[in-house]
């Protein structure tokens, strides 16, 4: 069973799918160089290297130093109630930060052009209670190779309770998931905590099998969960009750989980977006580069401290075609971008702000919450 071929130049930064795949892109026409070509030009015009360079590693120490300091805040300064609620919701905001805008450049290969300094900073996910091996596979490999694509994206599985694409099974309850659906995203991070071990010892996520780990790689996964449970539980329990170290722990996650899930729906299930089926034969239609166009949305591209907290991923148009770029260098190439689409007669969405980003989201919910006989298609989806 063949592999999947994506573009060479501006495909994951992840290798090709380790499981074989049936799915096909078609053979990429113009649009892929001169996507390429212009990105990299408007770069080199202001001089800018593709990777982060010292702004980026500047705002990273920040982010680190912020989370050291809610960490020891919360841990062995704070008393009151109020110095509890403040230092924990200034944790939650350090480890979305560090999901966001530090890990997420290395485990793309996209902060440094050095990969000593790409790998640890990778790591970072590692040390917020998530796994870097497992999101290499799901997110650089699954969802960036196959976006918007049933029982490949992994971003797309929603369980029993929501329905993320038209060919999942639909259940009645999911005509009520846009008002359940945002409280359920708050339960992403505490899910780390059993998904790990499962998908990691299980070797599978979802339909994909993972290579088998060697005992070096299961080593360093015990390490790192072993560390994060100290840092997480351990230490604190030494400070306060245990029962109240784990309902702030609980509270934390629940903040991390909520913003974490969002900010990535936001871009793919929304009502401008396509859902596409592969054929009986796997194939797409699409060459990729015009496949992560029609999937893909941005938002918000003009204010500027969303686009600092999120990483650049309200430019998720310009992340997916351009992974391997750092993402403080998207606002230089989502003109390029737009201007080109419109050019060549490419796909293109952007929604202007993150309100109206928030309310395509929600209409995508309520059309994939109704019963799929009586379901008005929307127009990207149907053509």
């Amino acid at each position: 069973m063949p592999r999947a071929r994506l573009p060479r130049d501006i495909a994951p930064s992840a290798p090709a799918p380790s499981t074989p795949s049936r799915v096909r892109f078609a053979r990429p026409g113009p649009l892929q160089a001169t996507l390429r070509r212009r990105a990299h030009a408007a770069l080199a015009a202001r001089g800018l290297p593709r990777h982060g360079g010292a702004r980026l590693l500047a705002k990273a120490l920040f982010i680190l130093a912020l989370l050291a300091a809610a960490y020891i805040a919360l841990v062995f300064i704070a008393e009151t109630a109020w110095q509890v609620a403040l230092a924990a919701f200034l944790l939650s905001q350090a480890i979305v930060l560090v999901g966001f805008d530090v890990m997420h450049d290395g485990g793309h290969g996209a902060f440094s052009d050095k990969p000593w300094l790409n790998r640890l900073m990778a790591r970072g996910l590692d040390l917020i209670g998530g796994n870097q091996t497992l999101w290499r596979h799901k997110h650089g490999v699954l969802h960036h190779g196959f976006t918007n694509l049933d029982r490949h994206d992994d971003d797309l599985e929603g369980g029993a309770l929501l329905r993320m694409h038209p060919d999942q099974p639909w259940r009645p309850w999911h005509r009520y998931q846009a008002l359940y659906a945002l409280p359920l995203y708050s339960l992403l991070a505490v899910h780390w905590v059993v998904s790990d071990f499962t998908e990691y010892f299980g070797r599978r996520v979802g339909d994909h099998a993972l290579p088998p780990p060697s005992k070096r790689d299961v080593a360093v996964f015990l390490a790192f969960k072993a560390l994060w449970m100290t840092l997480a539980f351990l230490i604190p329990m030494t400070q306060h009750p245990p029962l109240a170290v784990l309902g702030i722990w609980l509270a934390v996650m629940l903040v991390v989980g909520f913003t974490l899930a969002l900010v990535f729906q936001l871009a793919h299930v929304v009502d401008g977006v396509a859902f596409p089926t592969p054929d009986e034969h796997g194939r797409v239609g699409d060459e990729w580069v015009v496949h992560q166009l029609r999937t893909t949305a941005d938002f918000a591209p003009h204010n500027a401290f969303l686009r600092w907290y999120v990483g650049g991923l309200n430019f998720q148009v310009e992340h997916h075609l351009f992974s391997k770029i750092s993402h403080v260098r998207y606002r230089h190439l989502q003109p390029v971008v737009e201007a080109t689409c419109a050019e060549l007669g490419a796909p293109y969405r952007c929604y202007p702000t993150f309100r109206a980003a928030l309310a395509a989201h929600l209409r995508q919910l309520r059309a994939l919450g109704r019963r799929p006989e009586a379901r008005a298609l929307p127009a990207a989806e149907a053509a």
